[in-house]
């Protein structure tokens, strides 16, 4: 429990920021699917039938917001939860409303900027 308000304000921040990201049931549909590791463009769009525009918009969205990093191999992009915060709070969000616990064999990569 954090007792001094100054340190939770950044925190609050962080986490309302996220929160935000993940209140449209497109993205919060994406980022529950990337639980299980990195999927492609291709994959996502076959798994949760997003049409491509919509699904390229949302995907968008998350990288701007820091919740997906993505990687480029040739012709294809490849999407992952950016780091174990993000991962932590999708994995509660999908477990509580989904009933749907992730695979704990996956590894999250981490990012320069993450706190455990």
């Amino acid at each position: 429990m954090i007792r001094d308000s100054r340190k939770m304000g950044p925190l609050l921040a962080e986490a309302t920021g996220l929160l935000k990201s993940l209140a449209h049931p497109d993205r919060l549909m994406i980022c529950c699917q990337l639980r299980g590791g990195e999927m492609s463009v291709g994959e996502l769009e076959a798994d949760l039938s997003i049409p491509q525009p919509r699904l390229s918009r949302e995907l968008a969205k998350l990288r701007e917001e820091g919740v997906l990093t993505a990687r480029r191999d040739a012709r294809q992009v490849f999407y992952t939860l950016s780091d174990t915060r993000a991962h932590a709070m999708v994995d509660a969000i999908c477990s509580v409303m989904l009933g749907k616990q992730a695979d704990p064999a996956v590894r999250v990569p981490q990012t320069a900027n993450a706190k455990n």
